[in-house]
């Protein structure tokens, strides 16, 4: 029986914001589900709704092969010649296919095989129509048209679905600011999604505009070659060298996310209003005496062992803190300089930039940087905001892109309520997820980038969920506007020093949220009684893997083999020390009023 968006039972389907679209486990197999997109989250949510007995999956994607943003083309939008993950693998990888051996930065064809692998296994490439763009999504909740653009070119109506994954990505419209004067600019101007190597850049006088992660790799590449380079920001970022910090004594040259930790982001990365109280109160008993376990007793942690290759598969022995970048102390000091200067401590109030190979060119004046922003452009002059000018010939806008949706086609059903992202800002569906006004039956999924961890990772959860409420098994809640609201007003001022990245959330908290609507909570006490898991599960990485050790779609043996074959990087010493400020943390006088 297909629900219809017009009326169930003599009344509207969608009713405070809470769909009444509930199903028998006997219906599953007939609902029909569109996936739209064949990346990281394209293809993880057919496996979640495939784990769920749905398999009546259509899924359209545009390239001719799966990769999404990692299926490397000279002419397409994504990933350049040299790039590298920003997250390591064990971060990268889905629960449900964790990878095995060292840990370290898959190179984006490595992980762009991972993808295919995955999409093998689990025989996902049945459900996908390669080459086959979607034109228009129209409709409301159980009732959704959709028009396609063929691989020969013609439109198709492929008819009506029950439900619609939104998994087209972040990277399909570029973000690039309005300057005065550009159009009086006589050089190049390009957007780094079309970047793939620094050839043509050599001999040139190049203005990069914006640093993120890609853009770190960029104009460091550019500034090898170009006659000039000057970095343009409008703040300092704040800096994570993928390898572990020269802040730790840790010599292991391990990457930087394994102190991604319930111990240390418990409450470092939470904002105050999502604190809950009890749990977060036992939850740190519980690592304080995993820590204190560890201390004790190092072998529960780690073998001993140190590795002859760190995490970019380099000389272990030589101290990197990133792909190619030795520490040094004029290096560490700019790092502590920017990281100062971003206006945050660690509290997670801002995007980090978790790439520093840009560092040494900065250090040896082949990057010179201007931190005012553009004032304006005139001819082949880039005129800043405190007065300085640079001679330019080639404008390098690295400045991100924008959530754009243009086959979401009018309003929903019968309503007065446009078919979009509310006001284009993904805070404002339900864990970034749900729109309040349509309910479960349209789910964007990959609309996650959490502060550390993996956009992956989250997509994974989101298609649990969203699985789990497609086959009855869970429901929205019906508080769902009020608490978008709640979420949209936290995370709005908790990530007020990056307000353009909409889609930032806390991994942690993020993922322990969603972790309890589906039913997977890692209950750390439960693990007391085994104490290398334990150790691991507090003070070690937290590996997606270990949302599988209990609850739907439960995979305890692999989570548990993921989870112990990764070691904990803090040494017994620093996991003592980190549980002493966590203790002062939960402390804070703000914390105990919330009691």
């Amino acid at each position: 029986v297909k629900l219809h968006w017009q009326q169930l039972n003599g009344r509207s389907i969608i009713e405070e914001g809470h769909i009444a679209m509930k199903r028998s486990e006997s219906d599953t197999n007939g609902l029909r589900v569109c996936v739209i997109g064949a990346g990281a989250a394209g293809l993880t949510a057919i496996k979640q709704l495939k784990d769920q007995g749905i398999t009546n999956i259509e899924c359209f994607e545009k390239e001719a092969e799966e990769g999404g943003i990692f299926l490397y083309g000279k002419d397409k939008n994504g990933v350049y010649d040299n790039a590298a993950l920003t997250i390591s693998n064990y971060l990268m990888a889905f629960s449900d296919m964790p990878p095995t051996g060292h840990r370290f930065h898959w190179h984006h064809t490595e992980y762009r095989d991972y993808l295919r692998q995955y999409t093998h296994k689990f025989d996902l490439a049945k459900h996908i129509s390669f080459g086959t763009t979607v034109l228009s999504v129209a409709g409301g909740p159980g009732h959704w048209n959709v028009v396609v653009r063929e691989p020969d070119g013609e439109a198709s109506d492929r008819g009506v679905f029950d439900a619609i994954a939104v998994c087209s990505g972040a990277h399909q419209a570029v973000n690039q600011p309005k300057i005065p004067g550009l159009e009086t600019f006589n050089g190049e101007v390009l957007h780094s999604s079309s970047y793939k190597n620094n050839v043509s850049f050599a001999g040139k006088h190049c203005v990069c505009v914006g640093l993120g992660e890609s853009a770190a790799d960029i104009v460091r590449e550019i500034s090898d070659v170009a006659s000039s380079t000057v970095l343009a920001m409008r703040s300092y970022p704040y800096l994570i060298p993928r390898l572990a910090r020269p802040f730790h004594a840790n010599p292991l040259g391990c990457s930087s996310d394994s102190f991604t930790s319930h111990l240390r982001h418990d409450l470092l990365n939470v904002p105050l209003g999502h604190y809950r109280r009890i749990r977060h109160f036992i939850n740190r008993v519980m690592c304080t005496f995993a820590a204190l376990l560890y201390f004790l007793l190092p072998w529960l942690g780690s073998d001993g062992l140190q590795p002859s290759e760190d995490a970019f598969n380099q000389d272990a022995t030589e101290n990197f803190i990133d792909k190619g970048t030795r520490s040094s102390p004029v290096s560490n000091s700019l790092i502590y300089a920017w990281c100062n200067w971003s206006g945050q401590g660690e509290r997670g109030q801002k995007f980090a930039c978790k790439n520093v190979t840009f560092v040494d060119n900065v250090v040896a004046g082949r990057i010179r940087t201007n931190v005012s922003g553009i004032a304006r452009v005139e001819g082949e002059t880039v005129f800043f905001q405190d007065g300085c000018q640079e001679k330019c010939n080639c404008l390098v806008f690295c400045t991100g892109y924008r959530d754009v949706f243009p086959f979401l086609q009018g309003n929903v059903g019968g309503k007065d309520v446009p078919l979009a992202v509310p006001e284009g800002n993904v805070r404002r569906l339900y864990k970034h997820i749900f729109h309040p006004d349509i309910g479960q039956s349209m789910a964007w999924i990959g609309f996650v980038r959490p502060s550390t961890g993996g956009i992956p990772a989250c997509a994974e959860m989101a298609s649990r969920y969203f699985a789990l409420l497609l086959s009855g098994k869970r429901q929205l809640p019906k508080d769902v506007a009020q608490l978008t609201a709640q979420d949209y007003e936290l995370d709005s001022r908790y990530y007020r020093l990056s307000p353009d990245v909409k889609t930032l959330v806390g991994y942690k908290d993020w993922m322990d949220s969603m972790a309890d609507l589906v039913g997977c909570q890692v209950s750390l006490w439960k693990y007391v009684l085994q104490p290398k898991l334990f150790v691991h599960l507090c003070v070690g990485s937290l590996l997606p893997a270990q949302y599988r050790l209990a609850g739907p779609g439960a995979m305890p043996e692999t989570a548990r083999a993921a989870v112990l074959s990764v070691p904990v990087a803090p040494t017994g010493t620093q996991s003592c020390a980190e549980a002493f400020r966590a203790w002062q943390r939960h402390l804070d006088p703000r914390k105990l009023l919330a009691w």
